[in-house]
């Protein structure tokens, strides 16, 4: 993309946005449900946002032993989360919005090297005299976030932990072919509980450094694999939102309404 640097709107995005203010169209990509919460939360929706980046991945140097590589990979996808939502938040801004609801991150392999990172939600701006001072971003729901704010706790942001591990153990070689039998693999059982651990560790600091009260994990992904028969690496990543008491409230219901009123009175 010609005479764009990398930071703010990338250009198609400032044209997205351009045409959404010239026709006063409003999009949205909440459910019926999620609307409706969103309303009862305060929130009308002004468009859908995006934030997308592509990335390589692979790895990057010969010389380097699997655990480094890895540690790598998770780098880039850590750069990669913060990257596209960042990005989200820029056209959410742009469009006037107080934050963006339901967020959903997808990563697609475009070549078997190269993927991409997309961040996509609905932008919302708030109905009413005191709005929020920052923008704030969850993948929760709007009957979630209509749930949460009648319970006294708000949304801050949308919070990412990513970690990886390496373990080599020339044991594996042993415990995993064909005469081994039905026994547990020793390193695997080490990568997969200490990366999923370290990635909820990281995503806890990402809530105590924007400031929040606590957390609601969403998603936890993890992939593994092996290296040359004599290591295993994995990377895991733990998706949710950061949450703020803002004032003393009942509990949030467990259960939603069968049936919605759709009249505003």
């Amino acid at each position: 993309m010609p005479d764009w640097d990398g930071r703010g709107l990338p250009p198609v995005a400032r044209a997205r946005v351009d045409r959404f203010a010239a026709s006063g169209l409003k999009t949205s990509l909440l459910s019926v449900p999620g609307a409706v919460g969103a309303e009862v939360a305060g929130f009308t929706p002004v468009g859908e946002v995006m934030g997308c980046v592509v990335q390589q991945v692979g790895w990057t140097g010969l010389g380097q032993w699997a655990t480094d590589q890895v540690r790598q990979m998770a780098d880039t996808l850590r750069q990669g989360y913060a990257t596209a939502l960042d990005r989200l938040g820029e056209e959410a801004r742009a469009l006037g919005a107080d934050g963006v609801l339901d967020i959903r991150i997808t990563i697609t392999s475009l070549d078997g090297v190269a993927q991409e990172l997309v961040a996509l939600g609905t932008a919302v701006r708030a109905e009413t005299t005191q709005r929020p001072r920052r923008l704030f971003t969850t993948d929760l729901p709007g009957q979630d976030v209509g749930k949460l704010m009648q319970a006294g706790w708000v949304p801050v942001r949308l919070a990412v932990g990513v970690a990886a591990r390496g373990v080599v153990d020339y044991n594996m070689q042993y415990q995993t072919n064909v005469w081994a039998g039905n026994t547990e693999v020793d390193a695997p059982t080490k990568v997969v509980n200490e990366v999923r651990a370290a990635a909820r560790a990281e995503f806890a600091r990402a809530i105590r450094d924007c400031g929040a009260d606590g957390g609601i994990v969403s998603g936890l992904q993890l992939r593994t694999w092996p290296v040359q028969e004599l290591a295993v690496v994995g990377i895991a990543s733990v998706t949710g939102t950061a949450i703020a008491r803002f004032h003393e409230g009942p509990a949030a219901p467990t259960s939603a309404l069968k049936i919605l009123p759709l009249n505003r009175s």
